[in-house]
């Protein structure tokens, strides 16, 4: 399992060496569907934290944190990590772990073709994972809005996987 900041900087590195610009919403959409094919085809998670309910879809709290300077706009810079004590800032170390890698070179550039809008309408649609924890949340209390990990296996499990 990574920080989900490591997996979100592979995704923007391959974007970026494909002309490509992504914006905050597509980088967290795009790193929900790899963790959901992670889970699929490895049975363990690709990012440590696990995702939650937002307006907009599932959302890695991390990665808002360390791109929302970008607002709308396409990210022009990796995340970092931020040490609090000596309040510096450092590179994320670079992904190595081969399950991983090949988890991101395998879905990866499906998603890269789907515009922001469609990314959001896909996390949205009835009984996808986010959805339902929405529609838990109206009866069951979730502090975060935590969208469990099992919720999202199941839901992958059941996508055609290309």
């Amino acid at each position: 399992m990574f920080d989900a900041r490591i997996i979100a900087n592979e995704v923007l590195a391959r974007a970026w060496a494909e002309g490509l610009e992504l914006t905050q919403i597509d980088v967290q959409k795009i790193v929900y569907f790899l963790h959901g094919h992670h889970l699929v085809e490895h049975g363990k998670p690709l990012v440590k934290s696990e995702f939650e309910a937002w307006e907009y879809g599932p959302v890695q709290r991390s990665l808002y944190d360390g791109f929302k300077k970008f607002g709308d706009q396409p990210i022009s810079e990796f995340a970092e990590k931020f040490d609090p004590i000596k309040r510096t800032t450092a590179e994320l170390p670079k992904l190595t772990d081969n399950a991983a890698v090949s988890t991101i070179e395998r879905h990866l550039y499906k998603y890269l073709e789907v515009p922001s809008f469609a990314l959001v309408e896909m996390t949205h649609r009835p009984d996808t994972p986010w959805s339902r924890t929405i529609e838990s949340a109206k009866t069951h209390v979730n502090v975060g809005m935590r969208i469990k990990d099992d919720l999202i296996l199941s839901h992958f499990e059941g996508l055609q996987v290309s």
